[in-house]
């Protein structure tokens, strides 16, 4: 399985491969980038159960830019930077009850995810819109090494104990979902501050859900609207040139004493010092979790699994995190805490602690 998986990720990345460098500059922002996700990084809500361990190495950079990608993946035609960039991630998700062998059908199922991630991002940074684009392949299942990750994870930190019910995982399955997401910045915005809006629509074996939310940044960060992460680059991409502005772009610039060509606001845009925090708040509603009740297509049957109406459709979460720079390395905190779908129906909540570096 794993062979067929790294066979399948090799093609695609290799189809039709273009760099798009310019004479000047590079037209997207490149970065490597190590994220660890795990309910230890918190201090309010820490409980093994649901999402629980998750780590994902992402790699931006135009060498993933080709044809397949661009048909393939959602994103404006007039924007002005494209983006694109390829993570490898593994999740787990497992019941409250670690000490359990044997299958608890009050709870729900011990699940594993294998797959690679393809992201396109298309930006307009004078109209202040953004669509992000994601397909995910890759294999659910005992396949997938969720049970060993997560034990070796655990052996590493002070709890020092095995979940012992991996045997009753969720079987193999695939994982092939794609979803698309539209940012917007609202007028709502100041010299350290800024207010957007987005929506998103996840289809596929594993995730079926659509939500739409509000987010709030506060602070020095470079423009939201130019580079999707904000790390600092080496060189900075090049941004065409565009006369027609959204509202929220003319008075943004405006407050920051900005002008409406590229050498005017390059050094605001590519920034050696950050520090902010953002916040945002999401709801929305969940079709299908085959975290919980087993990919759509499966390979092999499972031990337990959730029916539909042991889960429930109300998505209710609150993110918030902080960024800081130092030169080219970017660092990030952020905080997840959601509704329940399964057996409590009260919160828990995950950290995420990521380390960004520009290319």
């Amino acid at each position: 399985m794993y062979k067929i998986f790294f066979l399948l990720l090799f093609i695609f990345i290799s189809v039709n491969c273009r760099a798009q460098d310019t004479l000047l500059q590079k037209e997207q922002s490149e970065y490597v980038s190590i994220s660890s996700q795990n309910d230890f990084y918190q201090y309010w809500l820490q409980s093994d159960r649901n999402f629980t361990n998750g780590i994902h190495i992402t790699w931006a950079s135009n060498v993933f830019n080709n044809k397949v990608a661009d048909w393939l993946l959602i994103g404006m035609k007039s924007s002005t930077q494209k983006e694109f960039s390829l993570t490898i991630g593994q999740d787990m998700h497992t019941p409250q009850n670690a000490e359990l062998y044997e299958v608890d059908s009050t709870d729900r199922p011990y699940a594993g995810l294998l797959y690679a991630t393809y992201k396109k991002v298309t930006s307009n940074y004078w109209n202040t819109l953004r669509i992000e684009s994601n397909l995910y392949l890759g294999v659910q299942g005992p396949a997938a090494g969720g049970g060993p990750t997560q034990n070796f994870m655990h052996s590493l930190f002070l709890e020092n104990k095995d979940f012992n019910g991996w045997d009753n995982q969720i079987g193999n399955g695939l994982v092939l979902d794609m979803d698309v997401t539209v940012h917007k910045m609202l007028p709502l915005v100041g010299k350290l501050y800024e207010t957007n809006v987005f929506a998103k629509a996840h289809i596929g074996t594993i995730y079926n859900y659509a939500l739409t939310g509000i987010q709030f940044k506060f602070g020095k960060y470079n423009d939201t609207y130019y580079s999707k992460s904000g790390v600092k680059q080496k060189r900075p991409p090049k941004l065409s040139e565009q006369s027609r502005m959204s509202k929220a772009r003319r008075r943004i610039n405006e407050k920051r004493n900005l002008g409406n060509s590229f050498s005017d606001l390059l050094y605001s845009l590519n920034q050696v010092k950050q520090i902010y925090f953002f916040t945002e708040f999401q709801i929305g509603g969940l079709l299908y979790d085959g975290t919980a009740q087993g990919s759509l297509i499966q390979f092999q049957k499972s031990p337990y699994v959730l029916t539909s109406d042991q889960v429930d459709p109300l998505i209710l979460n609150w993110v918030y995190g902080l960024n800081f720079n130092l030169n080219r390395w970017m660092f990030r905190y952020y905080r997840v805490v959601e509704n329940d779908n399964f057996k409590n129906k009260d919160l828990f909540g995950w950290g995420e602690i990521s380390i960004y570096y520009g290319l």
